[in-house]
């Protein structure tokens, strides 16, 4: 239930808040007062699409919070839980706030959501009848969504079942689209065998390809290097000038003058200890050189390899390591087809098992449709009847599609209606005026109001195009609403506003050369003269004032029934 809504820089409003109360609440005004920027104001608190238009002339911020019981409100309990946002005890607070550069900011207690989930509770918290949603039952599509309302408890657990075994039938085809059919899976794995064979008689190794370029670089530059590794040798171990016959002189100097001073000696040590570590590296030299001749045989070996390698990375991956990894995978997929008949077998038989059971409870789905669609089609023919169309005819036409089974079973519902006698029912799109379509929706929100499990309900002027006895039947069905709902209403009809349970007065006023919009909670005395005003009565004295005393102890006395 709606508690409280608190509404700054809206349109008109700059600051307000307004308190509701269980039952009949009940708004009004003159025309232009601002009586349609209440609803906006909670449409948007709601989700519903606005642009910054709706912010107050000067301001750059709106802001609308709306604070709800939701003890009675399991389904709101629910959806909370399953978008993770806490809810301490039965209040609710959803607050949206737009800035001028039509950025949104959305918060159910205090926790920043974005706005589908704001919407997503707020359609299990209100529901807000207006042009728009009358204009909704011209929708086709949306007849087997109120014929299911209607059905609500009967249909919960078949439609759940329904879901489970469509679940179940897109599983197995999804399984079964792996493999494809028996042709394809042979198909499929003679490419798998040539790919991984091509892969494995390669017998890549990790590293390998960096391997391979070094030699090539290296056959490349082969001359080069033999001419550096012949120069380096000479200069090691020459037959005069190479290092080694150099070192031997030396020494031989050192040791003519050995005994005149021991450090010499130790020259001569260190010397000796090069000369051996350079005669190693020239050995060393040497052989590298013998190494360094250039290969052709193995230089083509080296080329045709590069070639191999690079064309199975072309086909099969940008690394060695990924080419590998990819034949891992072929072996994995090798091994799902190993027993693809088999399994394709079972699969199918799984899949008729499963697509009969689906089709059983389509069936079982449609049955319950019918018996409720004949219930539905009775109880809004009772009520067009108390509403004044007396010659209507109404009914749902069912149809079973084979081809067209889903989760929501294999329904065709199409609401069929004529408003005058000798006209056979056609399409409720084709042939409803807008009066009477403003009746079919009041009978359809009197009917089902019990089982859809919101709270709030939201009238804005449903009085359109009603008058006389008509107004006070509308006028009785949505008090009947508000004994077991919170009813808002938007009103001109004085048979409604005497029923209020609470009666609020929307005016305007002007301060300082700017426009605003108000609210007053009416007291008794209050009630009735706006109930004069509605009568059109300019002596609310002598004539309106009596007349909405009258209309209002009616009222009154209807409630006490």
């Amino acid at each position: 239930m709606l508690e409280t809504l608190q509404i700054d820089n809206i349109a008109l409003i700059e600051k307000l808040e307004i308190g509701f109360f269980k039952g009949l609440n009940i708004l009004s005004g003159e025309t232009g007062a601002g009586k349609s920027i209440i609803i906006d104001s909670l449409n948007f608190v709601l989700g519903t699409r606005a642009d910054k238009s709706l912010i107050s002339y000067g301001k750059d911020t709106a802001k609308v919070s709306a604070f709800f019981d939701i003890s009675d409100s399991p389904r709101v309990k629910e959806i909370l839980s399953s978008i993770d946002i806490e809810c301490d005890g039965d209040e609710l607070a959803l607050t949206r706030i737009m800035t001028d550069s039509g950025k949104n900011t959305c918060r159910i207690n205090g926790q920043k959501v974005t706005l589908s989930m704001l919407k997503e509770v707020a359609i299990a918290l209100t529901d807000i009848y207006g042009q728009h949603e009358a204009t909704g039952l011209l929708n086709d599509e949306n007849h087997i969504i109120i014929l299911d309302k209607y059905a609500k408890n009967s249909l919960a657990k078949p439609l759940e079942i329904q879901k489970q075994l469509c679940d179940e039938v897109n599983s197995i085809k999804r399984e079964l689209s792996k493999y494809g059919s028996l042709s394809d899976v042979a198909k499929k794995t003679d490419m798998l065998r040539f790919e991984l064979d091509e892969i494995e008689k390669a017998d890549l190794q990790d590293g390998e390809e960096e391997e391979l370029l070094a030699k090539r670089k290296k056959f490349n530059n082969s001359r080069s290097i033999s001419d550096a590794l012949a120069a380096a040798q000479n200069y090691l171990d020459g037959d005069e000038s190479g290092a080694v016959t150099t070192l031997s002189g030396a020494k031989s100097e050192l040791s003519s003058v050995e005994e005149y001073d021991p450090r010499y000696s130790e020259l001569i040590e260190r010397l000796d200890s090069a000369k051996i570590e350079i005669k190693d590296i020239a050995e060393t030299v040497e052989s590298l050189l013998e190494e360094s001749e250039y290969n052709p045989y193995e230089a083509e070996r080296v080329e045709q390899r590069l070639a191999l390698v690079r064309t199975l990375k072309r086909k099969y991956g940008a690394t060695i390591a990924d080419v590998l990894a990819y034949a891992e995978k072929i072996r994995e997929e090798l091994n799902f087809y190993d027993d693809a008949e088999y399994n394709i077998e079972k699969l199918n038989s799984s899949l008729a098992t499963a697509e009969s059971k689906l089709l059983k409870n389509s069936k079982e789905i449609h049955s319950v449709r019918e018996e409720y669609a004949k219930k539905l089609a009775d109880s809004i023919c009772g009520q067009l009847k108390e509403l004044g169309m007396n010659n209507a005819t109404f009914y749902v036409d069912i149809s079973f599609d084979f081809n067209s089974v889903s989760e929501n079973g294999a329904d065709n519902v199409l609401f069929m209606f004529s408003a005058n006698a000798g006209q056979p029912p056609k399409a409720l799109s084709k042939v409803i005026s807008g009066g009477e379509l403003s009746r079919f929706m009041l009978a359809v929100k009197n009917i089902i109001s019990d089982v859809d499990g919101i709270q709030t309900m939201v009238f804005d002027e449903i009085d359109t195009g009603i008058s006389g006895k008509i107004a006070q039947v509308v006028a009785e069905k949505l008090y009947n609403i508000s004994t077991g709902k919170q009813v808002l209403a938007v009103t001109h009809l004085p048979q409604l506003a005497s029923m209020a349970d609470a009666h609020y007065l929307i005016g305007k006023t002007t301060e300082n050369g700017k426009t605003f919009t108000h609210v007053q909670l009416l007291d008794e005395a209050g009630t009735l003269q706006e109930i004069a005003r509605l009568l059109g009565g300019s002596d609310y004295g002598t004539h309106a004032l009596p007349h909405a005393k009258e209309m209002k102890e009616y009222s009154n006395n209807y409630k006490l029934r």
